[in-house]
């Protein structure tokens, strides 16, 4: 029925006031296109966000409109908006010529190897999927130099790139957090004296749950006596393994904050990240705030997915035990710190700006006012694109 579906939408005009928003295959209101969208809630638009479940549709703000993916209405909504926002591959059927599609990706910066670097890994459905979601694609967002030539070499993508950063960095970059604060506080019942560290490891492709074995304890008291602050540890999982948050020993102190809607904002108002691997190393590192890489299996790691960088390029201190995390913490330079990041950031070309979901949403009602004449929102933007 879903696919008869596709094919009766097929002759059914676009809607040229409608955006489709598709975050991680059906998670809720965060990433990328969360800042977008908040930029575009209060307009004239019919805003509809594809969600798995009602918990994820509980996430979104009234303006938007939830609808659950692979059902009639996903096939409806898809088929008829003029536009479409996502932050990973996109699952369908046809695309429209006069349908303008926007990935702004979920990675950057030089972490995991990924696309077409990394395709004998990602298995022969995944890639056939990013070939025809590249060859779909109009527009890509770029948060950094480096992944501008990744969405070129690697993505097997030749359309055009707008580096205007990543919409999710705006809150990263701006001066003042204390709303975030105040929110994060609430929602985890904490006083506002509170100090976060966060752990946001990303996910094994063999789900396991061994190399999270941190002494969290250890770790919290340690923190605590050298950068004098009373800690609690958020620990965030990547959405892959975010359903085994219960293999984690949570308390008072160690918090599972994977039922977070928005790392965006954990990372916003946390004074320390632990990571790995993920691209979430350098976006915490925006702040230039301390990023330590608990990683106990680099060598496995390396052979199964490899790193853009030799793991030593970094310049966050990388820890693969618990002993060599306490001594990194222990040792840890800030002025060695920040000369080693700034460094890197010019490697990577990071761009610095807290404007993006405001222009990103320019671009879009831009399109919008020109009727979603493409070739011509395309011409007349030429001097942005790369």
């Amino acid at each position: 029925i879903r696919c008869i579906t596709w094919y009766v939408c097929k002759i059914i005009p676009i809607d040229k006031k409608k955006i489709v928003f598709s975050s991680y295959y059906g998670r809720g209101y965060a990433d990328n296109l969360k800042y977008i969208a908040e930029q575009l809630k209060d307009k004239n638009y019919k805003l509809i966000w594809m969600v798995k479940d009602d918990n994820e549709a509980k996430t979104l703000p009234s303006e938007i409109t939830p609808c659950k993916i692979m059902s009639l209405s996903w096939v409806y909504h898809l088929s008829t908006a003029a536009v479409w926002i996502d932050n990973c591959r996109k699952v369908f059927k046809f695309k429209k010529e006069s349908q303008f599609y926007i990935q702004t990706y979920h990675g950057g910066g030089g972490g995991k190897k990924c696309e077409r670097d990394a395709a004998d890994k990602l298995g022969e459905e995944y890639v056939k999927m990013s070939i025809k979601d590249a060859h779909n694609t109009d527009l890509m967002i770029s948060s950094d130099r480096f992944m501008t030539n990744l969405y070129h070499h690697s993505f097997w993508y030749d359309g055009p790139v707008a580096e205007l950063g990543y919409p999710r960095y705006d809150i990263l970059l701006k001066k003042d957090k204390s709303a975030e604060k105040r929110k994060v506080d609430a929602f985890f019942h904490f006083d506002s004296d509170c100090h976060y560290i966060l752990y946001a490891p990303t996910f094994r492709n063999d789900y396991s749950f061994k190399p999270y074995s941190m002494d969290f304890k250890r770790v919290l008291d340690c923190c605590e006596k050298r950068f004098h602050k009373k800690f609690v540890m958020l620990v965030h999982l990547h959405p892959n393994v975010a359903t085994r948050f219960s293999e984690i020993q949570y308390n008072s102190q160690i918090i599972n904050a994977t039922v977070y809607p928005d790392m965006q904002e954990l990372m916003a108002v946390s004074d320390i990240l632990i990571g790995d691997y993920s691209s979430v190393n350098l976006e915490f590192s925006l702040m230039k705030k301390p990023v330590f890489r608990f990683a106990m299996d680099t060598d496995d790691y390396r052979n199964d997915r490899d790193m853009y960088y030799e793991m030593t390029e970094y310049p966050f201190p990388l820890a693969e035990n618990n002993e060599d995390l306490i001594h990194a913490i222990e040792t840890f330079d800030n002025r060695e710190y920040l000369l080693a990041l700034e460094h890197f950031h010019e490697k990577v070309g990071v761009i610095l700006n807290p404007y993006s979901s405001e222009q990103c949403a320019r671009l879009i009602e831009d399109y919008f006012d020109m009727g979603c004449n493409k070739c011509e929102f395309m011409a007349r933007n030429d001097k942005l694109w790369k």
